[in-house]
C-alpha cells in the first residue's frame, strides 16, 4: 500500500484526526504526512476543518454538521459526558459529577465547551437546570455511523448508549 492510500485509510478509520494523530498512526515523518494530506484535500478525497491550532481531517462522506459531534467524541471526558447525557436522559450538573470520575471544575469546563459548540444545550427538568443533546437525530446518525471508529470495545456502558438511541 502506498503512503497516500495508507494516510487515507487512517483518516477513514479515524474521522476528525489531526496531523499528529496521522503521524503517530502512520509512523511517517511530519513533512510526508502534511504533503499527502494536502494532496488528499486538493483531490477532494478528504475534507479539513481548522479549529484553533489544529486541522482535523474527515472523509468526504462525513457531513460538515457532523464535525462537532465527531470532534467532541474523540475527547475522552467529553465523550463520557455525552454518554451520561444520553443514558441518564437530561441529567443535572450534580448527576454528571456523581457519575463521572472527574473534578466538578473539569466537568463544568467540558460541559460549557459542549454547549458553546452547539452539541449540548441547557434545559429544565423539575425546575432544575439539566443538559441534553441539542440535535438528537444528528447525534444518533453520527453515533451509529461512526460507532466502531469512535468507541473501543472495552468502553463501559457503550451498549446502553447504543440501545438508548
Amino acid at each position: 500500500m502506498d503512503r497516500k492510500t495508507k494516510i487515507l485509510k487512517i483518516i477513514q478509520a479515524n474521522p476528525g484526526i489531526h496531523v499528529r494523530g496521522v503521524i503517530k498512526e502512520s509512523s511517517f515523518e511530519n513533512g510526508v504526512v502534511t504533503h499527502y494530506l494536502r494532496q488528499l484535500t486538493e483531490d477532494g478525497v478528504v475534507r479539513t476543518q481548522k479549529r484553533s491550532r489544529y486541522h482535523r481531517y474527515y472523509p468526504v462522506d462525513v457531513e460538515e454538521k457532523e464535525f462537532p459531534v465527531i470532534r467532541n467524541m474523540r475527547k475522552p471526558t467529553k465523550k463520557e459526558i455525552l454518554f451520561r447525557i444520553m443514558v441518564e436522559g437530561n441529567p443535572s450538573f450534580k448527576d454528571l459529577t456523581l457519575k463521572i470520575d472527574k473534578s466538578p471544575s473539569t466537568i463544568s469546563w467540558n460541559v460549557s465547551e459542549l454547549v458553546k459548540e452547539g452539541v449540548v444545550e441547557k434545559c429544565k427538568k423539575d425546575g432544575k437546570q439539566c443538559y441534553r443533546v441539542k440535535d438528537k437525530e444528528l447525534f444518533k446518525k453520527t453515533f451509529k455511523k461512526e460507532f466502531t471508529k469512535l468507541f473501543d470495545e472495552k468502553l463501559e456502558h457503550s451498549e446502553d448508549i447504543f440501545l438508548a438511541l
